[in-house]
């Protein structure tokens, strides 16, 4: 709500008084759409990877699985998630409820990026992570899809 006010209070040129609220909510969406991209195209290759890692792992963290789900690949949630639930079920059980995000490394091949990270719990202790292989294709700005490392869900 913090960022709609801004952007509204950023931007006192646009008149929403006349506008539905769903006119009101596609104005401001779009001018976040646009701050995004002017952010993004500002960043190195490094740091949007580790922005699209981020929003991925923000997804989940927020239990938004659909938006997740959306940003795979297509042929990996085919191989290893056919169906939205399935993704769910390992998510739930494979990443913690709170996230945080180590970038260890990044490799590019062509238009791939290899990042490894490490995914952890932050008030698990300091040994609470594991290693992630994040494989990432960038098709243009903040349009992206990734796949990661897929380790069996351990049952408690």
């Amino acid at each position: 709500m913090l960022l709609i006010l801004q952007v509204i209070n950023n931007n006192k040129e646009t008149d929403y008084s006349d506008m539905t609220d769903e006119e009101i909510d596609a104005a401001i969406n779009e001018k976040i759409d646009n701050m995004n991209l002017s952010k993004l195209s500002e960043m190195n290759e490094r740091s949007r990877m580790e922005y699209y890692v981020s929003e991925f792992i923000s997804a989940i963290e927020a239990e938004n699985y659909e938006a997740a789900y959306q940003m795979l690949y297509s042929d990996f949630k085919d191989k290893y998630f056919p169906s939205i639930s399935d993704f769910e079920s390992y998510a739930k059980g494979k990443f913690p409820s709170m996230i945080s995000l180590d970038y260890t490394n990044i490799e590019r091949n062509g238009d791939i990026y290899v990042m490894w990270v490490t995914v952890a719990n932050p008030l698990a202790g300091k040994n609470s992570g594991s290693e992630m292989n994040f494989v990432l294709q960038e098709y243009g700005l903040n349009d992206f899809a990734l796949s990661f490392s897929v380790n069996k869900v351990e049952e408690e």
